[in-house]
């Protein structure tokens, strides 16, 4: 385990790693409003459509998988500057592709690149905080990446209204290269050059030993299911809202910034309350939240309710995962026994694999279908409920 110190860290190092963790939304959410777009230009079907976004999830998984180990060995520093570089040059290519296999590929590389910048700046923090520090400076990352949650799609939805989903590639350029330029100028090098820590074979030892214990597994397990609920909603409700409820692009990425607000706020509130509340039990109440809003989001398509109920019910469903995120990453964190990087890297993997598998499978039967969505929900819904009951009955026995 890493040398970890509680210092309080520069509020422009917190601006910067947050910044560095926004590759998730900038690479999905700025995009997100775009998928009906992008399937009408392409002439192709929606789970076809959807697959933008997976090649995009699957990278961002699959790179913090990778460079996470990468910069235990070289530097957190020295590979951010690297990938950031590669996923400036995707977006400009990406911008004039006329070919789906191409823009596929050029997602994947933005996935790759934007998920090793991800878990460095977590990684980061990691190095030098645990425990309850180590969730609040987590959560400190959240304010940032919930800002850019809200913008994102606002940005997106208005790029849409005077351009196509060209544009979007356009402004992703440019922000990405704003963000190499300021990782060069403010980041902070935490892991000095060891090369020595890149051992392939002491990483999956590691990774083996993490994936035995039920306190590393258990919130691995429901960190990812919760992100299942939010790329879901992703995939799924730019095609509910604008095809069954007639909203605009732009109506929707209204939709999307709501929620991001909501996001911010529930990354706030476990900050506070975990000074408070056992973090266990904190982790119980949020998931019941996002369990309620399945519930209302069946529901709500199952009989078509009025708009603002489909609003109150994704809000209810997808906000805890901003609480549910950070306090399960920590308890799994807490069991890490090499360096950050790797368990961070192997808790990013499992996330984001999962939203990449199902980000298409909710388009199976076309965009007026609704019940590939409902079903990935509540198999979601249910494997949770098992999780908390399984962690329950470990605290119990930990705790005899």
């Amino acid at each position: 385990m890493d040398n970890t110190t509680n210092r309080r860290l520069p509020i422009i190092v917190i601006i910067m790693l947050g910044i560095m963790t926004t590759f998730g939304p900038l690479t999905i959410d700025m995009y997100v409003p775009s998928l009906p777009n992008v399937q009408h230009d392409f002439g192709t079907t929606v789970s076809q459509a959807q697959l933008t976004l997976s090649f995009a999830m699957i990278g961002l998984a699959i790179g913090q998988f990778i460079f996470g180990p990468l910069s235990d060995a070289y530097g957190r520093k020295k590979i951010a500057l690297i990938i950031i570089s590669f996923y400036v040059v995707a977006s400009l290519i990406a911008m004039f592709t006329t070919s789906m296999a191409i823009l596929l590929a050029l997602r994947l590389i933005q996935g790759l690149t934007g998920g090793g910048a991800i878990v460095i700046a977590k990684a980061s923090i990691g190095d030098q905080h645990k425990g309850k520090t180590l969730a609040k400076g987590l959560a400190s990352l959240l304010v940032v990446n919930g800002i850019i949650t809200i913008i994102a799609p606002l940005i997106g939805g208005y790029a849409l209204s005077i351009a196509n989903w060209r544009a979007i590639f356009l402004i992703l350029t440019f922000v990405s290269f704003a963000i190499l330029l300021f990782a060069f100028l403010k980041m902070e090098e935490t892991r000095s050059t060891n090369l020595s820590n890149l051992n392939f074979s002491a990483i999956f030892k590691d990774f083996g030993y993490l994936l035995k214990k039920p306190t590393f597994i258990i919130p691995m397990l429901l960190q990812g299911l919760t992100y299942v609920m939010l790329f879901s909603f992703s995939s799924a409700a730019p095609f509910i809202t604008q095809k069954i409820y007639d909203m605009t692009p732009q109506q929707f990425s209204i939709l999307f910034a709501i929620n991001g607000v909501g996001l911010i706020i529930m990354s706030q509130l476990t900050a506070m309350l975990v000074e408070y509340i056992n973090r266990y039990l904190l982790l119980v109440l949020l998931t019941l939240i996002q369990i309620t809003g399945v519930i209302l989001i069946c529901f709500t398509l199952i009989f078509h309710l009025p708009i603002w109920v489909l609003l109150l019910a994704f809000f209810l469903n997808v906000c805890p995962v901003t609480g549910i995120g950070p306090l399960s990453f920590t308890l799994a964190m807490e069991s890490r026994t090499g360096g950050s990087g790797n368990a961070s890297s192997l808790l990013g993997l499992f996330q984001f694999i999962l939203g990449g598998v199902m980000s298409p499978l909710v388009g199976l039967k076309g965009e007026y279908s609704v019940m590939p969505y409902l079903t990935i929900i509540i198999i979601t819904a249910v494997l949770i409920i098992l999780l908390e009951i399984s962690l329950k009955s470990f605290i119990l026995q930990k705790n005899n």
